[in-house]
């Protein structure tokens, strides 16, 4: 992730995030944090946006195009009414110890036409290598 460039000797240098996506996203999941994105851009642009994508599936939340900036208006409108019929799940697994462990996550349904959208899995107790509480 490039944060900035700075200007030292008539060149420039970039600074880049220490963390890899695997570790801030280990952060957002122990954080419990879904990453929801608005990106604006046509279809040929979401390819720019891979990274931000993959943030907001894999975090359990989720990305919405719009073709042009005045088209962010009518996003809103559809995020909302899609918050109306969101439902929470909550379960406090058996037989597990309370310790940074990965768990995959899967939901099912019997309904038919329901789309159930949901983050890949959680850590149990503190965070992996304590790097979640470290950044606060």
């Amino acid at each position: 992730m490039r944060l900035r460039e700075n200007r030292r000797g008539g060149r420039f240098y970039a600074r880049f995030n220490q963390f890899t996506y695997q570790d801030s996203l280990e952060a957002l999941l122990q954080d419990n944090i879904s990453v929801y994105s608005l990106a604006v851009g046509g279809s040929l642009t979401k390819k720019k946006f891979q990274r931000l994508t993959s943030y907001s599936e894999d975090s359990g939340g989720d990305i919405y195009y719009a073709s042009t900036s005045a088209n962010i208006e009518k996003l809103y409108s559809q995020i909302t009414e899609q918050a109306r019929h969101e439902y929470t799940l909550a379960y406090v697994p058996r037989g597990i110890r309370p310790a940074s462990i990965y768990h995959k996550v899967e939901v099912l349904v019997s309904r038919p036409a329901v789309t159930v959208k949901t983050r890949q899995g959680y850590y149990a107790g503190s965070s992996p290598s304590g790097a979640a509480s470290d950044r606060r």
